[in-house]
């Protein structure tokens, strides 16, 4: 088999055996590949397209062109982001004739049968180039509909935002409609550049960006919250000097109600405002926060006002980079009353606001127009259960090596998840389906939670995070009563119309206990720890192979067999796992000595399989498959800990000791390069009864997030077991 890079681009030739400083390279590459970039918040209008619970938009133009007529035209227009080019698959279903143009160049026409059954979901294979990518989609009213759903065909994993064209609506989130059309104005030369101006398109488009006439004439908070005495609003704003000094600034206006101004988070001013009055406060040169609280009167919102030095306005914008809108204030409420926290803790895009019943969250001053989170980066702030064994071994690398900055990296972008959760499941609420989180919002499947459940609990200690108990409750609660299980109580997938339809998958030994082993030690509760347990003896039932002592990757209830393919990962999982689960059950435990002998049947069937060069194989039992490094990370990973803990036989230890150094040096020759790209990880996988599948189409990829964090948790478990040995002898 060719091997992934030449023997002197390995880390291998150039660390040898420094175990510290390759833990170290590793990390630092996947942080300088994916810096710590926090959410971007966007305008969105609710007067656009909303999505369904699958994830597409819903791009109903009967609703949104009622008085359109039979065989009128209407045009929708977006745009998408891709961090490099790369094919894609969009989902369209056709409420009637539907064209699609990607980058202005034809892309789909609907057929007959599709136009006359919006429940057939046509897939369309795309490529899209790095940045930005133009979508034009071209509707005809017929009798059928007018109108389709548009977006992704694979939601769970591969969710799109669609961002609005022209310059007038820079950085604002959502597709746009225009107005129904006789003719066909765009043909597809004449699509329309998403980088010029909306009025140069000769076209009227929707969502309009203004308010009319009558509602110009009143101040913001009126027409945003409509004429509503004794109520409670805030506005949220950055204000900003570029002197050389301090200045003094005064706050000039009036108000019929309490007005108070804080200035990065200290109060400047409380009371009524009125124009004879003038409030003055010292202003550093740079940028300040301003939040006004402004209670309406029994007249409703009466109110103006200025912040002026040296008899001029100051120059004002929109707090936080919020994109998409060119007002420099953003609005929460209205409240029935004030609300009893600081500035501080109101100055916040990460959390909804709520009293009694009601839930808010920020505006901007356009018509139905609010803020929402979108996030362009391919990793960071991601959550996805990849990505909880990665942000594992950053944890763990950071604290076996003392290296704060990598394990403030892992910390900060799981609370970069978990505090806006709350939002994000009322986004999902408001919108159909969720801008960020998806998948944690969805939580239909342990793929959804466990992995990075747990490792949300594993950074708890260092966090510290208020958001993670109420988080992770509902991830225990998800798996103890919403998770699908056999009568025995295993874990499994119905996952109905899918090609996983009632499947148990080895996988889902990750995906769950390592998670209810943590949340076991979070609240000392024993049942969850006996669930991990009872987990892997029903799991063994379904997929053990005796002859190899090895797991098969899936069990189909479909065909009542396993699949009988010991699939490299998979068999991971389940090891990894089970070191999980050892080192925290207590020694009396009843399921202890039989999960013992499982671990030592696990280990005797791994070593006899792995190869020449010292790693694993993408199918164990077939060693024409592709050496794997993330499988290989796996086992040298349970086998270290099985000899330092002392689960491993006797009559075994020297050979797992060999197992191991053998493993990591293969590692670090054939599997890590010099500048710490891990190579050799195999996607992320279906499942089949033929070897071939894992053989051939799951190919092996370079920096993929299934194999870096394992690969760090290899080389800390290699270096504990060393140190171990060289302090017993």
């Amino acid at each position: 088999m060719k091997p992934y890079f030449d023997e002197q681009e390995s880390i291998y030739s150039k660390l040898y055996d420094r175990t510290d400083e390759i833990l170290e390279t590793v990390a630092n590459a996947y942080i300088g590949r994916n810096p710590a970039l926090p959410f971007e918040f966007r305008s969105f209008s609710r007067e656009g397209f909303l999505k369904k619970n699958n994830g597409r938009y819903d791009m109903n133009l009967e609703e949104k062109l009622p008085e359109a007529k039979l065989g009128q035209y209407a045009y929708v227009f977006g745009l998408l982001w891709s961090n490099h080019d790369g094919w894609t698959d969009f989902g369209v279903s056709c409420y009637g004739p539907t064209a699609v143009y990607l980058n202005r160049e034809f892309l789909y026409k609907s057929d007959i049968h599709e136009e006359a059954n919006p429940k057939v979901n046509k897939g369309i294979r795309a490529k899209l180039q790095k940045g930005w990518n133009s979508v034009c989609i071209k509707f005809v009213k017929t009798g059928s509909g007018f109108g389709g759903i548009f977006g992704t065909q694979h939601t769970k994993w591969n969710p799109m935002e669609f961002m609005s064209p022209f310059q007038e609506r820079k950085g604002q989130a959502g597709w746009i409609y225009s107005d129904a059309m006789d003719a066909d104005c765009f043909s597809e030369e004449h699509i329309p550049e998403y980088t010029a101006l909306e009025e140069q398109s000769g076209m009227v488009w929707h969502p309009g960006l203004s308010w009319d006439k009558e509602q110009m004439k009143l101040n913001p908070c009126t027409r945003i919250f409509g004429n509503t005495p004794h109520k409670v609003a805030y506005l949220w704003s950055e204000l900003s000097h570029s002197s050389a000094g301090s200045k003094v600034c005064s706050l000039k206006g009036s108000s019929t109600g309490k007005l108070r101004v804080w200035l990065d988070g200290s109060e400047v001013f409380s009371g009524a405002l009125k124009t004879s009055d003038m409030a003055e406060f010292k202003l550093e040169p740079g940028k300040h926060e301003v939040l006004v609280e402004l209670c309406s009167s029994d007249n409703g919102w009466e109110y103006g006002f200025d912040f002026i030095i040296d008899g001029e306005n100051v120059a004002l914008s929109i707090p936080r980079g919020v994109k998409g809108s060119r007002e420099p204030w953003l609005y929460l409420g209205p409240f029935d009353k004030q609300l009893e926290e600081s500035a501080d803790s109101i100055c916040s895009l990460y959390r909804l606001f709520e009293q009694g019943d009601s839930q808010y969250f920020w505006r901007v001053d356009r018509p139905d127009t609010w803020v929402r989170p979108y996030l362009d980066n391919a990793l960071f702030a991601k959550w996805n259960y990849p990505l909880g064994v990665t942000l594992y071994g950053l944890l763990q690398t950071g604290r076996f090596l003392q290296k704060q900055g990598i394990l403030d990296y892992a910390v900060n972008h799981i609370t970069e998840c978990t505090r806006i959760y709350k939002y994000a499941k009322w986004d999902a609420e408001q919108y159909g389906y969720p801008s960020v989180n998806n998948q944690l919002v969805e939580m239909d499947m342990l793929d959804d939670c466990g992995s990075f459940g747990s490792a949300v609990l594993e950074a708890y200690s260092d966090s510290q995070d208020p958001h993670t108990p109420y988080l992770v409750e509902q991830i225990a609660n998800h798996m103890e009563y919403k998770q699908e299980r056999l009568e025995d109580g295993a874990f499994f997938r119905i996952c109905l119309n899918s090609f996983q339809e009632n499947t148990l998958w080895a996988d889902d030994l990750y995906m769950s206990t390592p998670f209810l082993i943590r949340y076991y030690r979070l609240t000392g509760e024993a049942k969850y720890l006996d669930d991990a347990a009872r987990q892997f003896n029903r799991f063994k039932k379904y997929l053990f192979i005796p002859e190899f002592k090895i797991m098969s990757h899936v069990y189909d209830f479909k065909h009542n067999k396993p699949t009988n393919v010991p699939w490299g990962r998979g068999n991971g999982w389940v090891f990894f796992s089970l070191s999980e689960l050892l080192e925290v059950m207590p020694e009396t435990h009843v399921e202890r000595e039989e999960l013992l002998k499982f671990y030592n049947e696990l280990a005797e069937g791994y070593m006899a399989l792995q190869g020449t060069s010292g790693l694993w194989h993408q199918v164990l039992t077939h060693p024409d498959s592709y050496e794997e490094t993330s499988c290989t990370s796996m086992f040298v990973y349970g086998l270290s800990r099985g000899v330092r803990h002392g689960w491993i036989r006797e009559d075994m230890k020297s050979k797992a000791v060999k197992a191991v150094s053998r493993g990591w040096e293969a590692l670090t020759k054939y599997g890590i390069d010099r500048f710490g790209n891990v190579h050799g990880v195999c996607r992320g996988s279906g499942y089949s009864f033929t070897p071939e599948y894992y053989k051939v189409e799951l190919n092996a990829l370079t920096n993929d997030t299934h194999g870096i964090g394992i690969v760090l948790l290899a080389g800390i478990e290699t270096g504990k077991l060393l140190k171990w040995l060289k302090q017993k002898n």
